[in-house]
């Protein structure tokens, strides 16, 4: 998850105040619906949803851009619709913000960010859709 961060080109400060967010414990795991993406035991992607809200996507920077974030996007979707959600909501990176809105995602509205290096900076919260039940 930090490899994924760290792609974007955050400041080391950034990087190192998010870091201790950046790691999933097993009892985090056990309240969500966790997928991931893995070849033998290389990590290329993990995405977690709670309830109606898409926690967490992370893709690893070598394989950003060959179907990763979207095929784990697509299976927490189905996930979600199985559950009888209609939607998913989220909090984007604002360097994500675009793959969202190539899902099919839409702002609803904006969050500020937790970062406190840059008190102006706002996070998108989107809303995707499941699809038909």
């Amino acid at each position: 998850m930090l490899r994924s961060k760290a792609h974007w080109g955050y400041s080391p400060a950034f990087l190192a105040h998010f870091a201790p967010g950046l790691v999933v414990r097993p009892a985090v795991l056990a309240h969500g619906d966790c997928v991931v993406a893995a070849r033998g035991r290389h990590l290329y992607g993990y995405a977690m949803r709670r309830r109606a809200r898409l926690a967490d996507l992370f893709v690893a920077p070598e394989a950003m851009g060959r179907g990763v974030g979207g095929a784990l996007l697509a299976r927490l979707r189905r996930h979600a619709r199985a559950a009888g959600q209609r939607t998913l909501t989220l909090e984007a990176d604002p360097f994500a913000a675009g793959f969202y809105r190539r899902c099919g995602a839409r702002v609803v509205g904006w969050s500020r960010s937790p970062w406190p290096g840059e008190p102006g900076r706002r996070l998108p919260r989107m809303r995707l859709a499941t699809g038909r039940r």
